[in-house]
């Protein structure tokens, strides 16, 4: 068997010229075309990606501000109705079918005194983590991000005039599946 193997390797290095080696091979025009190109694409691609993502997370960053604003805008708008806060305390004592909070409201007294706030609110989203509640024309004012649990939250306070009387509005939006989201197309891309 040591015979045949040697005839083997005697007959590989007669077939193949002494002047083509590996390095010669690689410093040819076209390895290196090659090579650059495989490199420019990988780039190209890894930026447009990189682009790509950034503008699906800002989107949804953006959309889900938009309508965190509608709430809020939609929570002054019941405020200002002849009943006040009643209207809203009926609503959000009203229980939703085993669907998730998606919406956390907190409608306090411009003495602090709460007035009304979905169940269960006190004891995940205390009225002291909320930013310092803003009068400005903006109903999204600067919202926070809080995390709590495991779970993302957007904070936001407002000051509201109705009937004489001044709230402040709090308003939490769950913002853990967007996190969620925003990791696991991280990690796809």
């Amino acid at each position: 068997m040591g015979r045949r193997r040697e005839a083997l390797l005697h007959l590989a290095t007669r077939l193949v010229p002494r002047s083509v080696s590996w390095s010669s091979c690689c410093r040819s025009i076209a390895s290196r075309l090659v090579l650059l190109f495989t490199f420019a694409a990988t780039l190209l691609l890894s930026c447009g990606l990189g682009v790509f993502y950034w503008i699906v997370v800002r989107h949804a960053f953006e959309e889900d501000n938009a309508v965190l604003a509608d709430k809020i805008s939609a929570i002054i708008a019941d405020l200002k109705t002849g009943e006040g806060p009643n209207i809203l305390r009926e609503e959000l004592k009203a229980p939703r079918g085993g669907e998730r909070a998606a919406y956390w409201v907190r409608v306090l007294s411009a003495e602090g005194r709460m007035l009304t706030e979905t169940p269960g609110m006190e004891r995940v989203l205390p009225a002291n983590i909320f930013p310092t509640a803003s009068g400005s024309t903006s109903p999204l004012g600067n919202p926070r991000d809080y995390h709590r649990k495991g779970k993302l939250f957007s904070l936001v306070s407002t000051v509201e005039q109705s009937a004489g009387r001044s709230f402040v509005i709090q308003v939490a939006q769950d913002r853990s599946e967007d996190e969620e989201f925003k990791k696991n197309f991280g990690i796809l891309l």
